[in-house]
C-alpha cells in the first residue's frame, strides 16, 4: 500500500499540527522525519516514499506556523523554536508511541530537527537516530569569511528583520519558510552563544542522555550551513548514544556537491538513500 493520508494533532498550546502519514502493512519500522529550519514536509516526500516501498512506516510534519500547521499569520502567531521541541515534537511523538506501542520507533532529524531532538522530553522512545547535517549554529565553527557571514547572520541580519517584519522573511533570503517572530529571536539567540541552546537551558530541559541507541551522524563537505566540526560538536551532545560518524566526500558520490538539502534529493536515491536505509535496520 503507497500510499499517504493526512491529519492534524491538537498539541498543549493550542496550535494544529498537520502530519502526512506513509503507512505500510504488516511492519514493525516506523520512521519520523524532523524537518530542518523552515523546510516543508512535503520536501521529504520522495524520500518518505522510498523508505515506504522498503517497508517502513513514515511520519512526516510540519512546525506550528510552517507549512500546513501555519494556521494564521505570521505576525499574529506565537510560537518558540523551544516549543517546536517541547510541544510539537513530543505531541507527534506522543501520539505515534501510542499508535505503534510495540513497533521499533526510528528517527531522521534533518539540521534543526537534530538540534531539536535533544529538547524532546520523550525521545527516549526512540531505537535508532539518524542525524542529517544537525549542527550547532555559533560562528565559531565556520573560517574566514563565512565566519564573518554567520556573525552577521544572528547577530544583525535575524535580530534586524525579525523586529521590522515582526516575523522572519526567510523567502527573501534562502527560500526556505518565513519563520513566526519568536522562533526567530530564539534561535538567533541561541546561535550567538558559544555553547548554543546549552548556554540557556537549565539541566532539566535537556534530554540528550536519554538516547541510549544507535545514533548515527552525517555530513558532507563543502556544506555551508554544517560545517564538519559544527556537526562533531552537536553529535557529541548526545553522549549515551551509540555513535556512528559518516562524513561524506562529495566525489565518492560522482556529484561536485551535496549540499546541506541534497542528502533528500531523489538523486542519491540508489547512494546514500541506500546507506540511510541499512542504517535503519535493527
Amino acid at each position: 500500500m503507497n500510499t499517504s493520508k493526512q491529519f492534524n494533532l491538537n498539541t498543549p498550546l493550542g496550535h494544529q499540527i498537520t502530519i502526512t502519514e506513509f503507512p505500510t502493512i504488516n511492519s514493525n519500522n516506523i520512521v519520523i522525519i524532523l524537518s530542518a529550519t523552515g523546510v516543508l514536509q512535503t520536501y521529504y516526500y520522495k524520500f518518505s516514499k522510498f523508505l515506504q516501498t522498503n517497508n517502513h512506516t513514515v511520519y512526516t510534519f510540519d512546525y506550528s506556523g510552517i507549512g500546513q500547521s501555519k494556521t494564521k499569520p505570521l505576525t499574529q502567531f506565537n510560537t518558540t523554536v523551544s516549543n517546536w521541541a517541547t510541544n510539537d515534537i513530543e505531541t507527534v511523538f506522543q501520539h505515534i508511541k501510542k499508535q505503534h506501542p510495540t513497533k521499533n520507533i526510528k528517527c531522521i532529524g534533518h539540521s534543526l530537527g537534530g538540534q531539536l531532538l535533544g529538547l524532546v522530553p520523550s525521545n527516549k522512545i526512540l531505537d535508532t537516530v539518524i542525524l542529517v547535517a544537525s549542527q550547532t549554529n555559533h560562528y565559531s565553527f565556520w573560517n574566514n569569511f563565512n565566519k564573518a557571514r554567520v556573525f552577521f547572520n544572528w547577530f544583525v541580519i535575524f535580530p534586524f528583520f525579525t523586529t521590522f517584519f515582526k516575523y522572519f522573511p526567510s523567502k527573501s533570503f534562502i527560500k526556505m519558510e518565513n519563520l513566526p517572530r519568536n522562533v526567530a529571536r530564539e534561535f538567533s539567540k541561541w546561535s550567538q552563544q558559544k555553547n548554543y541552546y546549552f548556554d540557556l537551558k537549565v539541566s532539566n530541559e535537556l534530554f540528550h542522555h536519554q538516547i541510549s541507541s544507535k545514533l548515527i551522524g552525517y555530513s558532507c563537505t563543502n556544506d555551508k550551513f554544517a560545517p564538519k566540526r559544527a556537526v562533531d560538536w552537536m553529535m557529541l551532545k548526545y553522549k549515551n548514544a551509540k555513535l556512528t560518524r559518516k562524513h561524506l566526500i562529495p566525489s565518492d558520490y560522482d556529484v561536485q556537491k551535496i549540499g546541506h538539502f541534497g542528502f533528500f534529493r531523489s538523486h542519491f536515491k540508489n547512494s546514500i538513500w541506500q546507506e540511510f536505509l541499512t542504517d535503519l535496520k535493527t
